[in-house]
């Protein structure tokens, strides 16, 4: 059974969406633009980095604050409570962490950054998947004006070869 936890800017009618079920480090995989080459998929990897290794070390909710500094996800109070719940369930329904490695890293047009990592547990991995916006008016080398407008995770893995 796929389960996984979303919390995304959606619409005006839904403006957020959460639904919810389900340190070591290598280096990214090459895919769209390579992090190593592209400064700001480089910085925005780092920031997730962060994210993940406070997750991992149990730290959920500074880790999710930090992650969303800036974001319009952190006035959904009561999503970002769930989010933070399932998070704090990972080793528990998945096993003892053991790492993680990026596994994708994209630019889509100048303004939007999809980001993939393989969050590795003793029983079974997790796929993370953030993504970022710049609002108009941030410039390409500015990474303080990226904003996460979708963070989640899922263990869908056959998604991953699509």
């Amino acid at each position: 059974m796929i389960r996984g936890c979303v919390i995304a800017i959606c619409s005006a009618t839904f403006p957020f969406l959460a639904t919810c079920g389900v340190a070591e480090r290598t280096p990214a995989q090459e895919t769209g633009t390579p992090t190593e080459t592209d400064p700001v998929l480089k910085s925005l990897d780092a920031k997730v980095a962060s994210f993940l290794e406070g997750v991992s070390g149990g730290q959920a909710q500074s880790a999710l604050n930090d992650l969303l500094i800036g974001s319009q996800l952190l006035k959904q109070q009561e999503a970002l409570k769930d989010l933070t719940a399932r998070i704090n369930e990972l080793e528990e329904k998945y096993g003892k962490y053991r790492g993680f490695e990026q596994i994708a890293g994209k630019r889509i047009g100048q303004d939007l950054v999809l980001m993939r990592y393989l969050y590795k547990c003793a029983e079974f991995p997790v796929v993370w998947r953030v993504t970022f916006y710049r609002p108009p008016g941030g410039t390409a080398a500015d990474t303080g004006t990226w904003r996460v407008v979708a963070v989640r995770f899922d263990t869908n893995l056959e998604k991953l070869g699509e």
